[in-house]
């Protein structure tokens, strides 16, 4: 953006300004495309974050039932006693 006068001619400042906007609104576009393309990735990320745990839990649960047991029971108890 340009701290210049108005120009004498209407019509050019006009032209000027709408040049000026098309720049502008090519730039937003681009950042906006940019921006979709990194939250896109970040959802991908925390998609295949969330599996991992989730797999990683259950394998946990495979191999000690009975503590995944007592613990479900105690967040349980801990919950219905809070929930008072």
């Amino acid at each position: 953006m340009s701290n210049a006068k108005p120009a004498e001619d209407p019509a050019a400042e006009i032209a000027r300004l709408t040049a000026e906007l098309e720049t502008l609104r090519g730039r937003a576009g681009a950042a906006l495309g940019r921006a979709g393309k990194e939250a896109g990735k970040l959802a991908e990320d925390a998609r295949d974050l969330a599996r991992h745990e989730t797999e990683a839990l259950a394998r946990q649960v495979q191999e000690r039932p009975l503590l995944a047991l007592a613990i479900a029971g105690a967040v349980g108890f801990l919950i219905g006693r809070l929930a008072r």
